[in-house]
């Protein structure tokens, strides 16, 4: 026994001494670097009404290299299933040049959750309340904007966090939301009846302004700012200033139980309007002779405020810093993350110039200014292939790049770029449909009320018909809309719109008590697994989705109302 703690600490001991060493390597290695400065090249026209196409050699680039991408990422998809891309459209000079699908189940045009995209927008329509004089500027306290709910306020560091700093993630607010701590404390945040007032309540481990640490609680509170100086909702703001400008239609958005879109995240667009938004910044937020963001505001917000790969230490709940989870934060900063050499307002930027709106589950509005260029990714994927599109960016779309002028065409290859402008088919083979569990009857209709749960689902019911090949799968959740949809039980997925989008489903008897379900919201960056099991009146769910695995359960109801809910959890 003695022996193995020996080694222990040794093994300890030399885990210290390897993280002490990457911090200062990481000091002394960490980028800084210049801003790329550029006079935008307008395009031939405005694609308000939608991008025009081009082939590549039109526009100076090569089909052939671009067709690599295909290959690159087969090779890379089959090593990693985390690496899962839905699709990818390749945009210079305003033309639509290169528009890839990947995913059977993400038709083309079809709205996507663009996930933490949402926060580049968010800062998009700060600098328009600022130029219109709804809001003073970015070194307004943000305790100015809600005197109401001053009493909530628990360290007096509060009083001094600044829009600018929201913008930067420099709070110091020991928010734990973010994918480094699973988003504990977006939780929390979502199970109280006042987000604003949970965020003013909350603990200030470092000075303003000094300390990045990435919050998803930042950008709701920019979305707050909107609502509150404005005397309007963030989408109908949007809307107006910015989205139908530019001639972006479709947009969903989520709301706080205040009203108040979640700045944050769980927006939906189409990858042609995430395009639209690239190109706006691409020409500095301009767009067909009106200035739609000011143009010295585009410019603070691609400029480095903050250097993210110096910023590593994870924080306990006590706000003590854990050194196994700064360690391998350290290693994935500086080693994985993409476009985090530097942080601007809401975006992530890269020494080479380029920077990025990111999204989680592998979203990304790419944005090369000095190649004239704008490429948008959306993606299903998790681990580390959330950051291989920018592999594909650096790889491949930036070296296709031969000329500023069109060159000699590629028939061949062009057309084999066409012929992916679509979803590959959906191959998946019929299976033999057991009968049915005597259970599945007994519970077909029934509807279960459910135990407190992280995703806020409050009702599960389960349709099932001897003479049908699909069962019926419906839930309420966060008490807004209600899903009901076709689950295939012939191992094939069934199709179907509901009021929140379509999705898409299969499901089997696992056991005679046991029915599980494959399911995923179409266009969202996470599929879904529920098994649910059935005892008497009381179900227990096992669930795998966007923040891993999680369980509850539930009991029938006897006397069932009606309900309304919410999508499922949009990301962050």
């Amino acid at each position: 026994m003695k022996k193995v703690l020996k080694a222990l600490l040794i093994i300890l001991g030399f885990l210290l001494v390897l993280y002490r060493a990457f911090r200062a390597w990481a000091s002394i290695l960490s980028p800084t670097f210049e801003p790329v400065t550029y006079k935008p090249i307008p395009p031939d026209y405005w694609p308000t009404d939608g991008f025009q196409t081009s082939r590549p050699e039109e526009q100076g680039m090569d089909s052939a290299k671009l067709l690599e991408i295909l290959d690159f990422y087969a090779e890379a998809h089959a090593r990693d299933p985390g690496v899962a891309i839905d699709s990818l459209s390749v945009y210079r000079n305003g033309y639509l040049i290169a528009d890839l699908y990947f995913n059977p189940l993400y038709p083309k045009d079809t709205s996507h959750i663009i996930n933490s995209c949402t926060k580049s927008i968010m800062s998009a329509l700060i600098g328009i309340a600022i130029e219109q004089g709804y809001i003073e500027s970015v070194d307004v306290p943000i305790v100015e904007f809600f005197q109401d709910k001053e009493s909530a306020i628990s360290d007096e560091r509060m009083n001094a966090i600044t829009i600018k700093d929201l913008l930067t993630m420099k709070t110091g607010i020991r928010s734990r939301d973010s994918f480094l701590y699973q988003w504990e404390g977006n939780f929390a945040m979502q199970a109280t009846d006042d987000w604003v007032a949970y965020i003013l309540s909350l603990p200030v481990d470092a000075e303003p302004g000094v300390r990045f640490d990435y919050s998803n609680m930042s950008s709701f509170m920019l979305s707050a700012i909107i609502h509150e100086a404005t005397g309007r909702d963030t989408l109908a703001f949007a809307r107006e200033n910015l989205f139908d400008p530019i001639g972006i239609g479709e947009v969903r958005w989520e709301w706080s139980p205040q009203g108040i879109g979640i700045g944050f995240a769980r927006m939906w667009m189409k990858p042609q309007d995430m395009a639209k938004f690239g190109l706006l910044y691409l020409q500095q937020g301009q767009w067909d002779g009106e200035q739609i963001v000011p143009a010295e505001w585009v410019k603070e917000s691609v400029i480095p405020h903050a250097y993210p790969k110096n910023y590593v230490d994870i924080l306990d709940e006590n706000g003590k810093k854990d050194n196994e989870a700064s360690l391998r934060n350290l290693i994935g900063a500086r080693f994985f993350r993409a476009f985090a050499d530097g942080y601007g307002y809401q975006w992530w930027l890269d020494k080479s110039g380029s920077y990025a709106a990111v999204g989680v589950g592998g979203q990304y509005i790419m944005v090369a200014p000095q190649q004239n260029l704008v490429l948008v990714v959306t993606s299903s994927s998790s681990g580390t292939g959330v950051f291989f599109p920018k592999n594909i960016l650096d790889q491949y779309v930036l070296p296709a790049i031969v000329s500023d002028e069109a060159i000699a065409a590629n028939v061949t290859a062009h057309n084999q770029l066409v012929a992916r402008s679509g979803p590959p088919e959906l191959n998946l083979e019929v299976q033999p449909i057991p009968e049915l569990p005597p259970i599945a009857l007994e519970i077909s209709g029934e509807t279960y009320a459910l135990e407190k749960n992280n995703l806020k689902y409050d009702n599960f019911k389960l349709l099932f018909d001897p003479a049908l090949d699909y069962a019926e799968f419906s839930y309420t959740a966060k008490e807004s809309d209600v899903a009901s949809f076709k689950v295939g039980l012939d191992g094939v997925y069934r199709f179907s719109e509901t009021d929140i989008g379509p999705f898409a489903a299969y499901g089997s008897w696992i056991t005679p008590q046991t029915f599980e379900i494959t399911c995923r919201q179409v266009g969202y960056s996470t599929g879904s697994k529920f098994i649910l099991t059935f005892d008497g009146d009381v179900i227990t769910v096992a669930e795998f989705g966007v923040v891993g695995a999680s369980t509850y359960s539930g009991t029938k109801q006897r006397y069932p109302t009606e309900k309304t809910s919410f999508s499922p959890f949009s990301g962050l």
